[in-house]
């Protein structure tokens, strides 16, 4: 059974408590990249059962993901802020720079918000899907919630993952946690986005099979299980 569990703070307990965009790389990412995941996330679990803490010294995505909020609503310009970033942490030059261009063509060619007039919501837009039966959280944090032209409103969920791509089946199971997630938002205007493909999903591109539930929890439970089963090698 599934239930929700909205703005309830949780304890990080690795898989069984995980930000979408991380399930969705675990469930298609290669056997050796998903092995490695886990076993870190196994050995952050236990420095925390010990006293210590899970933090790796914050989100890698988070800065450049807010700078994309301030161009969207035109407080800002993303290739100044990417620059910015660079300068002020040369761990960002790689990564930063595709992102910021596939950014760019997605609000142009894709989902054409360039040069549109775009209001971004101020209340974040956060969700939690509670698979209760699996004893497991997935969570929707942070997403972009915008009006376009005062016309309609779009939500966005990026995926940042530079391995693997995210499939079609992947933005489709995307899709359907954003809206089980989110229930106060329309479920037609969800996305997914995939900055470093330039690629994105929505309900109208990418339309649900109705087996995505089946599928998401197959994929779940198996994820699941490899991780308690690392945790006793």
């Amino acid at each position: 059974m599934i239930v929700l569990d909205r703005w309830q703070a949780g304890v990080c307990m690795s898989v069984l408590d995980i930000p979408l965009r991380k399930a969705l790389q675990l469930f298609y990412a290669p056997n050796s990249l998903r092995r490695s995941i886990l076993k870190e996330d196994i050995r952050l679990d236990r420095r925390k059962e010990a006293g210590g803490t899970r933090s790796r010294g914050g989100d890698f995505y988070l800065p450049f993901w807010s700078d994309v909020k301030i161009h969207v609503s035109g407080g800002g310009d993303i290739t100044r802020m990417t620059d910015d970033r660079i300068k002020s942490n040369r761990n960002f030059r790689r990564l930063y720079p595709l992102l910021k261009d596939g950014i760019l063509e997605l609000l142009s060619a894709k989902l054409r918000w360039s040069n549109e007039p775009v209001e971004i919501v101020p209340q974040s837009v956060h969700g939690k899907l509670r698979i209760e039966d699996l004893g497991g959280t997935i969570r929707v944090r942070d997403a972009l919630h915008a009006r376009v032209r005062g016309e309609y409103t779009r939500v966005v969920y990026p995926y940042f993952s530079e391995e693997p791509a995210l499939p079609e089946e992947g933005g489709r199971l995307g899709l359907w946690v954003m809206q089980r997630a989110l229930t106060e938002l329309d479920p037609g205007d969800m996305r997914i986005i995939d900055a470093l493909r330039r690629t994105f999903f929505s309900p109208q591109t990418t339309p649900l099979h109705g087996n995505e539930e089946a599928v998401f929890r197959h994929n779940y439970r198996s994820l699941i299980g490899e991780w308690e089963r690392l945790k006793h090698e």
